[in-house]
């Protein structure tokens, strides 16, 4: 009988940020610190928080060279040469590399910037093969989101283009088979874990440049 290990955990950083001027991957908050490292750090945390040995992968598509050393020892790096033809070439890189004995796979996107740790934690709690679940925000549906392996093909073959999992969870939701996991409670009122950035003038609101651009 074959094994179920632990939950993998997914971040999706491989886009080209074509409205923010360059690769999100590149963005920096003013003291230096790298966006990628700080998102891959709180997967790391969320799971040795619970005692399970981490296996965070990271996509990453452009500027290959320069986002890899921004990605934490004790994460696994994926490349995807087809980023530029959309988000579900990022979601098929990595669901291929999580491995086959994995409970599952808790999934989120490199510019949700206020995601916590914790609630990356709250989804592997989720995790199980047979599972669907989503963190929700003052009951909005966002990330991260969990997939359990049994689920792993069905995502494959939805995931087309620049869509990801939207279809497939709006489904899945009709029958009640999502599990809502609410997170909003991890933040500061009139914050939530659905803020994205997609500008150099929206980075700048949250202090952040791309690197090789602050003035």
């Amino acid at each position: 009988m074959e094994q179920v290990n632990e939950a993998s955990l997914l971040l999706l950083a491989a886009g080209s940020g074509t409205r923010m001027g360059g690769p999100k991957a590149l963005l920096r908050y003013g003291d230096g610190t790298a966006l990628l490292t700080a998102q891959v750090e709180r997967m790391l945390t969320a799971a040795t928080a619970r005692g399970l040995d981490p296996d965070v992968i990271v996509v990453l598509g452009p500027a290959l060279a320069q986002t890899s050393r921004l990605v934490p020892r004790g994460a696994r790096v994926v490349e995807n040469p087809d980023y530029r033809q959309g988000l579900s070439t990022s979601l098929h890189a990595g669901l291929s590399a999580v491995p086959n004995t994995a409970a599952g796979v808790v999934i989120s996107l490199l510019d949700l910037l206020d995601v916590p740790a914790e609630a990356h934690g709250r989804l592997l709690d989720a995790t199980a093969p047979e599972n669907l679940a989503r963190a929700h925000w003052n009951a909005v549906p966002g990330h991260p989101v969990a997939l359990g392996r049994d689920h792993i093909a069905e995502a494959l073959a939805a995931a087309a283009g620049d869509k990801g999992l939207r279809a497939m969870l709006k489904r899945h939701s009709g029958s009640g088979a999502v599990t809502s996991v609410e997170c909003a409670d991890l933040l500061p009122p009139g914050r939530d874990g659905l803020v994205d950035v997609d500008t150099p003038e929206a980075a700048a609101e949250f202090g952040m440049h791309l690197e090789g651009t602050h003035s």
